[in-house]
This record gives C-alpha cells, structure tokens and sequence, in this order.
C-alpha cells in the first residue's frame, strides 16, 4: 500500500510527497500565504478561544482556552513538518482564566492569570498535571477595572532575574482618565518579587501582594500592553501596546490612521534599592510615563484627510487630541518626596510640546492604527538562527490580531521585527514605518474577521519552532524558518489584499506548501553587520 500524501503551506509551490505523517487539520477559512523560506502547520482546532502558549521542559504546549482554563497539548514529533497533537488534557478547570501563563525558569511553577489575580500551581511534566488544581495560591490581586474594560494580565517571568515576575494590566475604558493616578495601577506594567515561600500560601497565611500599592513600577501610561518580553541578549524589557480608538484632533477624525499601536522600550530589570521594601512601597519606580491617556502616537503623517497642525511631527511622535484630559494637572505620588519624574507636575496643553519625551517616552516603534498587537517573542538562537549569534542579529515575532475600528481592516497577521542583539534594539529607527517583516498573512484581509486567522499567542520552543493561537477560530499553528527567506511584493499589505508572492493557490489551510532550503537565516537578515545598511536599503517590506 502506497503511503499517504500530504500537503503543508509555504511561501512557495504546492507539492505533495510520500510519508507516513498524518494529514495537516483542516480549516474553514482559505489557506493563509506564508513568506518564501517559511512553513507553516495548523496541528490542532476546536479549543474554545485559545490565548496565552508556552512551552513546558518536554516540549509540550500549554494553553490557556479563556473561559475554560489551562489545557495540555503532547505533541508527536515525528520531524518537521510531521507534527501533530497526540493527547489533549485539562490540567487546569477555571472559567475565571483569560489569558497569561507563564512557567518558572525550573518548569516546576505554572503561574496564570485571571482579570482580578495572578495564581501558582506546582507542576509535573511527567505526570501531566498540577498539585491542588481547585486551590492555586493567590500571588497577586485587586486588578479589576471599573466597569470591565481590558481584563487580560499578561506575565513575564524574567529568564535574567527569575525571582521577577511582570503583570501587565490595562485601562478599564478607551480613554481612561484613572491612568494619570499612578496610584490606580491602571495602564501599568508591574513587578512583583515572588521568591518569597510564603507567598501566596492557601487558606490565609501566606503573603498576597496588592496590585496598585505594591511591586514597583516598569512602565505606565500603557493603555494596553498585551504583550510583553525580555530581549535575550540583555534582558532589556519590551512591550507592545493598543492603542486608542475614534480619536479626533482640532475637530477632525483621524482615527483611521493614528494613533499607531507601540512598541516600547522599559529598560532592564533591575530590584529597587531596598529590595526589603519593593513588596510594600508603591512609589517604588523602574520605568517611566508613556503618555497615555494625554499623549497618543502618531503612525501616518501622509494619511487623508490631513493631520491637523501637523508641524514637525513624524511617525512616533506623541501628540495631544480632543479626549486629552487637561484638566488633570498633577500626577500624584504616594511618596512626596520623590524626586522621580512621575511625581512633578504634568502641564498638559494643547500644543505638542507638552507631549515632548521631557514628560513622557516615545514609542520605539509605531506599528499602522488598530492591527491590534496582541503578544511578542523573540527568537532563542537555536534552531536555524544559529549562524546568525556571531553576526548579532535577532527576530522579535509579533502577532497582529487585526482592526475592528477601520473602514479597511489591517493586521490579522505574524510579523516580525529586527533586532541588532549586541544593543537590543530593533534595528530600525524610531520613526520608520517599514519595521515589520510579514511572516504569515492573510490572503485578502476584506472577508475578515470571518474567513481570516486571527493569532494571538506566541511561544517559540528550543528548535526555534513558532507555536500561535488563534483565539476566533479555536486554532493552534506552528511555523518554522527552513530556508532562504526572500523579499515579497505585497506581503501581509495592511489595508491591502494581503495577496504577496504565492506560487500556488489553495482554497484550504489544509493544503500546505513546501520550499526546499536553499540558504542561511542569516542571508535574509545580512551577511553581516558591515552589509546591514545595503541589505535593508535593498529590501522593501510593504506594510501600508
């Protein structure tokens, strides 16, 4: 009997061949384009809106299903591109769970999160389970915004300072005028110290850390920071944030184009000075005010209708609009002898001024007006990266969970962002509008949401595989770089068709494509450091 033949997506031709792996899931919306040198695999369907992956120290994913609670994935590995999910188990029933998960550097600690707390269980890799499922201990709480609003928290324990777990929490409304009391917690990424063995110990005794009055400070004035990471190479701290909604400036609607969502840049994690008192002094500070809800960031200064009094504003660029809340004049402190920056007063005007980085910090990057960036993960320097160490260069992957507020949907899409890893930065400059590196798109982004992937989270596991939920269509995709990754006229367009270069049509994400590997992860990024400028002056990736 002749072997089965199977099909799988990537940036170029159709091809079946023989093997014995199982066939590909099939999918109910057309198949999505995948970058020449990339392949892409749904493995599994049906799971009820699947956020938040990660990884655990055998290799199998975790996943929290929002409304449901953490479900395990053992994945048959039988070699690229034979993957697919053998056993799926629920290690975790709670509806109250939406989105974070995190797993302690050791793998021994499952941390989670609903809108309201952060919560631990002990686990077991081997055995496929957690210890006291019906009574995690409680670690952090009072999150919940007034009146609902954002309700994920994402976490990020620090692979520098694994005693640091991050929390990010965001506003309760679009404009959320509690986001100028740095004392609400609102908009805020938060640490929090959890080497503490009491912490968190069921039935009362132990420590619960109080979200707004207690950690310290990494960032705020973030209106929704989903994802959050740890740069590699320096543990420098990144997050990608949403931004507002129907905003007007003078009168005038600008909503369509600007403000940009945002990547921004928190400095490296470091314990306050009286790490003693970090647990319980609130003004205790690392990061600074990103400007939200004052000050918003512009994306496209070309965009029709015309930006009022654009002056010398540019992509980046913070800038004042109708729901600036003027008339707060002071952002209080609980310490009133700080010297910090956040507790001086703010002098919002209605000039652009007051928007300058003297009060708050700029975005490092600007990504186009509601593509909706929903978590970041940057590559490990495994798998097919491995000749790019020495030249110190790096991918941050994002996903793009696509526009509601825009007459032409954006977004809906994998993308990725250049690092230069020897200052862990991205490589482009802050006020580009070329950043993103379209990994896996859409092919025509008018029939979605409906007929469209819509990813959500990351992990990226030891051989440098992408693992991406898709939290509308109940999927769970795998990607990975094989090959030379070329140039693609179109690629992943917003507000475009998003159609790219594809050699092949299917109707189906169930028929994948294939690219023999033909050159370096590293011919793609440069061949070195001294060739960057010309490599990157030589390739255009469209994202408008």
């Amino acid at each position: 009997m002749l072997p089965s033949l199977f099909f799988w997506l990537s940036g170029t031709s159709v091809q079946a061949e023989a093997s014995t792996c199982p066939a590909p899931v099939p999918a109910s919306y057309p198949a999505p384009v995948v970058r020449n040198g990339f392949e892409a695999r749904l493995v599994a369907t049906g799971l009820k809106k699947p956020r938040g992956v990660i990884v655990d120290s055998k290799g199998r994913l975790l996943v929290v299903e929002a409304g449901k609670g953490i479900t395990h994935l053992t994945i048959k590995d039988d070699g690229w591109p034979c993957l697919s999910v053998e056993k799926t188990t629920t290690i975790v029933s709670m509806i109250d769970l939406n989105h974070g998960i995190q797993l302690s550097i050791d793998g021994k600690t499952l941390y989670a999160s609903s809108s309201n707390s952060v919560y631990s269980w002990a686990y077991d890799a081997d055995a496929i389970r957690v210890s006291d499922e019906k009574s995690p201990k409680t670690l952090i709480s009072n999150m919940t915004n007034a009146g609902g609003g954002h309700s994920t928290r994402t976490l990020l324990i620090s692979r520098k300072q694994p005693e640091i777990l991050l929390v990010s929490r965001g506003s309760g409304s679009n404009i959320d005028n509690g986001a100028t009391d740095h004392s609400s917690g609102i908009s805020q990424i938060r640490a929090f110290n959890i080497s503490d063995p009491n912490l968190g110990t069921p039935g009362g005794d132990g420590k619960v850390y109080d979200y707004p009055s207690e950690g310290w400070t990494i960032g705020w004035g973030l209106r929704n920071s989903v994802g959050v990471a740890e740069e590699p190479s320096t543990g420098g701290i990144y997050s990608v944030e949403n931004s507002a909604d129907g905003i007007k400036r003078f009168g005038v609607d600008i909503h369509e184009d600007s403000p940009g969502e945002e990547m921004n840049y928190h400095g490296v994690l470091r314990f306050p000075a009286n790490r003693s008192s970090s647990s319980t002094n609130q003004a205790q500070q690392q990061g600074g005010n990103h400007g939200y809800p004052y000050c918003l960031a512009l994306y496209n200064s070309s965009a029709t209708p015309s930006f009022p009094s654009l002056g010398n504003l540019k992509t980046g660029s913070q800038f004042t609009h109708d729901s600036t809340p003027y008339s707060i004049p002071f952002l209080p402190s609980s310490d009133s002898s700080s010297s910090s920056s956040q507790a001086k007063p703010i002098n919002i005007t209605t000039s652009d001024i007051s928007c300058s980085s003297t009060n708050f910090i700029p975005p490092r990057l600007t990504f186009p007006a509601h593509t909706a960036p929903l978590d970041i993960k940057f590559s490990n320097g495994n798998g097919n990266s491995n000749d790019n160490q020495s030249l110190g260069l790096g991918l941050a992957y994002i996903s793009f969970h696509g526009s509601w507020d825009r007459s032409t949907p954006a977004g809906y899409k994998l993308s990725a962002v250049r690092f230069d890893t020897s200052k862990g930065e991205p490589i482009e400059a802050s006020d580009s509008t070329n950043s993103l590196v379209d990994i896996m798109w859409n092919r025509d982004v008018s029939k979605c949401p409906g007929q469209c992937f819509r990813p959500v989270g990351l992990a990226v596991d030891e051989q440098e595989r992408i693992w991406m939920t898709d939290d509308d269509k109940g999927d769970v995709w795998v990607l990975k770089q094989v090959g030379e990754v070329k140039d693609e006229e179109g690629a992943g367009a917003d507000g475009g068709s998003g159609s790219g270069n594809v050699n092949g049509d299917s109707d189906s994400a169930a028929a994948p494509m294939r690219v023999k590997r033909s050159g370096s992860y590293a011919e793609w990024l440069g061949g070195g450091m001294s060739a960057m400028a010309a490599v990157v002056g030589s390739l255009v990736f469209a994202v408008l």
